[in-house]
């Protein structure tokens, strides 16, 4: 009996929107310790196509993040993009 990869048959189809479970995971983890309000605008600092709001802009940068590093150990990644997110995005100038 051949095995279907569900997930590579979803990437085929839907290959500009298209989020794994894990980097559905760690984008909700982000968007929850980050407090990513849902709009729209990040997409732009992202290099995300802009059509796609907040929240999905972000699954849609964690998942490129994740293809280009397929043997991600998920703290490690979380972390990581964490990082990669807050240098990404504008400064405020507000601070403590």
């Amino acid at each position: 009996m051949k095995m279907i990869d569900y997930d590579k048959l979803h990437a085929t189809f839907k290959p500009s929107g298209y989020v794994s479970n894990g980097a559905d995971n760690i984008a909700n983890y982000l968007i929850c310790e980050i407090c990513i309000q849902s709009g729209t605008g990040l997409a732009r600092f992202l290099s995300v196509d802009s059509c796609f709001d907040n929240h999905m802009a972000l699954r849609i940068w964690v998942q490129t993040r994740l293809e280009t590093n397929p043997d991600y150990v998920v703290d490690d990644m979380c972390s990581q993009l964490q990082s990669e997110l807050y240098e990404l995005l504008p400064h405020t100038g507000y601070g403590y």
